[in-house]
């Protein structure tokens, strides 16, 4: 499941220069958008911090174990 949110807080960069601001590989970052792997903590909270959504809403089946949210 893709993290939309987080794709959406990356906008029109790159994933290198994501990951770069990050200090992890593009390799990294494209596993956290594909929802195939999740940073640590730390890097979750500099991001809620950075981009002002909630590292809950960003990482949501991390906080939920759960693929989407229900309507």
């Amino acid at each position: 499941m893709k993290r939309e949110k987080l794709i959406e807080y990356r906008g029109k960069n790159s994933q290198a220069y994501m990951a770069k601001r990050y200090g992890v590989t593009q390799q990294a970052w494209c596993k956290w958008e594909q929802g195939e792997s999740k940073p640590g903590v730390v890097i979750m909270k500099k991001i809620e911090a950075d981009s002002g959504i909630p590292m809950e809403a960003i990482f949501f089946d991390v906080f939920n174990n759960q693929k989407e949210l229900k309507n």
